[in-house]
């Protein structure tokens, strides 16, 4: 894919999240996939459809992607530890 189709997928991805904003609705993934999907029902002409295809494609990759992303961190809770545990407090004196 070449760097004008790249540019026209952009646009077409941030008019869909522009309807989205303008509907005052939730903008979201699935939102955002739909309203694609909607553009792509009224395109005009093959190139254009191919075009929402490949935008379609993007969303859902880039979801892929943050999902795996997440998927492979490993699970840890909330807590970051400021001081570590090996000595006991009261062990030693400091005066």
């Amino acid at each position: 894919m070449n760097k004008e189709h790249q540019k026209i997928i952009d646009e077409l991805i941030g008019e869909a999240a522009l309807t989205l904003l303008q509907r005052s609705g939730p903008v979201n993934t699935q939102g955002l996939i739909d309203e694609l999907h909607k553009m792509h029902a009224q395109a005009s002409d093959g190139n254009q459809q191919t075009l929402i295809n490949a935008a379609i494609a993007e969303v859902r990759n880039s979801v892929s992607a943050g999902r795996k992303r997440r998927d492979d961190q490993p699970e840890r809770d909330n807590v970051h530890q400021l001081f570590s545990s090996t000595e006991t407090p009261g062990s030693s004196r400091k005066h």
